[in-house]
């Protein structure tokens, strides 16, 4: 350290005394437009991995996109009981429009888009042969954070059907800066067709350039499986079905695999072999709120503000072992997946492709032998027999045990149309308010219904 500062004051002094007739010209570091940050590859890749910090920040995948449905979808098995006053209006379906993580979430998602924006009009200048790739990878952010927004903020889910008319959020594709107040950002509210379609051509280009293996970012199957995932949401069944099947195909073709113990597959401090895509947190960077909220003060988190019911614990048949995971702290069951600290946070398990391909296979009456084996893997790592046959319902059971508590809880009610806490799976409550900040900002965004 004392060998770099001396050089570093060297440096400034050599310069000092050979321009001391001069003016000295310092640049605010806050003040650096796109041109000059994203002028090399160097800085381009280096937006980029920052991006991927953005993407993993605790308002987005760091998190609270995961527990915030969770809480939305509670119907009676999860019980928010800490002391913020944000996340007990999610559960309580009583959310204000100036609610501190809707706000949050909003906002660290355009900034997720912002960013990708910037890198995908500076791409010449990344290595010729690297250019596929950052579009890919940078595309796959962007969808992302535009897939979290519709689904929070859309006016309704995709399966309420007028689409086009349904107001989604602001589309922004341009480059420009990254504060959200700049005018240029004052946009009126896409349709929700707009922006499922913006997503999916996002994923379809990202799927075709991403490699199918990339360290702990973006690959091809994390883009195959995040596009059945949209797919799924549509309920349009035989476009989710092929992405999940070409997510299998090239995962298993690329050191993929399913864990053999379903304890083993969580609290984990580096990827598994069955994580397609995990935002990654350590003793020095990342975030995981999920810890934050799920786990106790035994493993070093807050007070355990949410406590799992015997509504949900009640579900598992003798000997599964997912419930062998959760464990009883402080006067309750608590979620085991989120237990400890400094763990990845999961966003693409290769599980979820099984049960996708074989939830679309079911519901088209096709492929009764796939759907058969996709579901004895799911039940065999749980410890359960083998079903010979397995009917809709029993897979969908499959989906909700095997994926509880990891942010798809909100929205396979919304999309398969189930009551959630007495409410409708259209209930305005279900969707998030258009945040009070941003429609200061923005006089065209226009709330959604419910909301003042």
């Amino acid at each position: 350290m004392t060998k770099k500062i001396s050089i570093s004051l060297l440096v400034a002094a050599t310069l000092f005394a050979s321009s001391c007739d001069k003016k000295l010209n310092l640049q605010d570091p806050q003040a650096i437009d796109a041109s000059t940050a994203l002028s090399t590859d160097d800085r381009v890749k280096k937006v980029l991995i920052g991006n991927y910090a953005a993407l993993g920040s605790g308002s987005l995948f760091g998190g609270d996109v995961l527990w915030m449905s969770e809480l939305l979808a509670s119907d009676g098995e999860l019980t928010w009981v800490g002391t913020f006053p944000d996340p007990r209006q999610i559960w309580g379906k009583s959310m204000l429009v100036n609610n501190s993580n809707a706000f949050a979430t909003y906002a660290a998602a355009y900034r997720v888009i912002y960013n990708s924006n910037n890198i995908l009009a500076n791409l010449s200048v990344v290595n010729t042969a690297d250019q596929p790739k950052v579009e890919g990878e940078a595309k796959f952010q962007r969808a992302l954070a535009y897939f979290e927004l519709v689904k929070f903020y859309g006016e309704k889910p995709y399966v309420a059907g007028s689409t086009t008319t349904l107001k989604g959020v602001p589309i922004i594709t341009t480059p420009g800066p990254s504060a959200p107040q700049s005018t240029e950002y004052n946009l009126p509210r896409a349709s929700v067709e707009a922006v499922y379609q913006q997503v999916i051509q996002d994923l379809t280009d990202a799927e075709s350039k991403l490699p199918n293996t990339n360290g702990v970012y973006a690959n091809k199957p994390s883009a195959q499986l995040a596009l059945a995932r949209v797919y799924l949401q549509q309920a349009k069944y035989p476009e989710a079905r092929d992405a999940a099947n070409r997510c299998i195909t090239a995962a298993l073709a690329n050191g993929f695999s399913l864990v053999s113990s379903y304890g083993a597959a969580f609290n984990n401090a580096a990827n598994t072999r069955e994580d397609l895509f995990t935002m990654q947190y350590n003793l020095v960077s990342g975030t995981n709120s999920c810890f934050t909220y799920f786990s106790t003060g035994t493993y070093g988190a807050r007070d355990g503000d949410i406590e799992v019911t015997d509504k949900h614990m009640n579900k598992y048949a003798a000997g599964d072992l997912r419930k062998d995971l959760f464990f009883f702290d402080a006067g309750a069951y608590r979620v085991g997946k989120w237990r400890d600290n400094y763990r990845n946070v999961k966003v693409f398990r290769l599980a979820e492709a099984y049960l996708t391909r074989a939830e679309c296979n079911a519901r088209l009456n096709q492929n009764a032998a796939t759907v058969a084996a996709d579901i004895k893997l799911i039940r065999d790592r749980a410890g359960l027999p083998e079903l010979a046959a397995p009917t809709l319902a029993q897979i969908l059971n499959e989906r909700e045990l095997e994926l509880a508590f990891e942010g798809q809880g909100i929205w396979d009610a919304k999309r398969m149309k189930l009551s959630v806490d007495g409410r409708s799976w259209d209930d305005p409550k279900l969707t998030f308010p258009m945040p009070l900040r941003e429609r200061n900002i923005n006089g065209g965004l226009d709330q959604n219904p419910g909301y003042n």
